[in-house]
């Protein structure tokens, strides 16, 4: 079973005020290099909320939450995963008939995620793909290192993120792809529901995310010697 919580008008200042979903931490794949140090959303103020949600003490099952997203109005804009991933089948993969339930339920609207699902797998591509194609939900390809980001964009099957140091500013990889620093991060006046980068789903940029949080300065240096 995967439970999730959907707020229908998100708090944070940099999402906007917006839906936003929180899937329970066991939905995010072993390969995610913060998973258990450098999680943002784990060692934040969101973390007690998410903690909650991973004890169902708040939230739906997956089709009840399926079911809220078809409701939506049309072209609304929201952000799934706020914390946590897609969900995760039996061999550690992404869950091809769940994830591509939610891509239909939200064929009519204007969402995004990030995953960090290995999309070199075959299987995690294809679950990927389809869900890009449906549309609606654009899943991001959640990058490690501005190297991976490179091969990431090569793959073809959605847009790419990619985590960067704290002073990182706008910057072409070595294979010539825009990083383009998110800029609600660079800007105080904005936040994601007026910038809606992530949510295109076919931007020849990458968006580049510095590392912020309790545990920043570790990935600084994670990140110094990785780049």
């Amino acid at each position: 079973m995967t439970w999730v919580y959907l707020t229908m008008k998100s708090g944070n200042r940099k999402v906007g005020p917006i839906p936003v979903s929180t899937t329970e931490s066991s939905s995010c794949p072993d390969e995610c290099p913060l998973k258990d140090t450098d999680c943002y959303a784990r060692f934040s103020v969101l973390g007690m909320h998410w903690k909650k949600v991973d004890r169902h003490e708040r939230g739906d099952n997956w089709d009840a939450f399926c079911g809220r997203v078809k409701r939506f109005i049309d072209h609304q804009l929201w952000r799934h995963d706020q914390a946590g991933d897609l969900p995760k089948n039996s061999k550690g993969r992404i869950h091809k008939s769940k994830a591509l339930r939610l891509a239909k339920a939200a064929a009519h609207t204007r969402g995004w995620t990030y995953t960090h699902y290995d999309p070199t797998n075959e299987h995690n591509a294809d679950v990927i793909s389809r869900m890009n194609e449906i549309g609606g939900l654009v899943v991001n390809l959640s990058a490690d290192t501005v190297k991976q980001a490179d091969e990431y964009v090569d793959l073809n099957i959605g847009p790419v993120t990619v985590t960067v140091p704290e002073d990182a500013e706008n910057f072409r990889t070595e294979n010539g792809h825009l990083v383009v620093i998110c800029p609600a991060q660079t800007h105080d006046h904005i936040s994601c529901d007026i910038c809606k980068l992530c949510q295109k789903r076919d931007r020849k940029s990458i968006v580049g995310f510095r590392a912020h949080g309790t545990a920043r300065k570790r990935l600084n240096n994670r990140l110094a010697v990785s780049q």
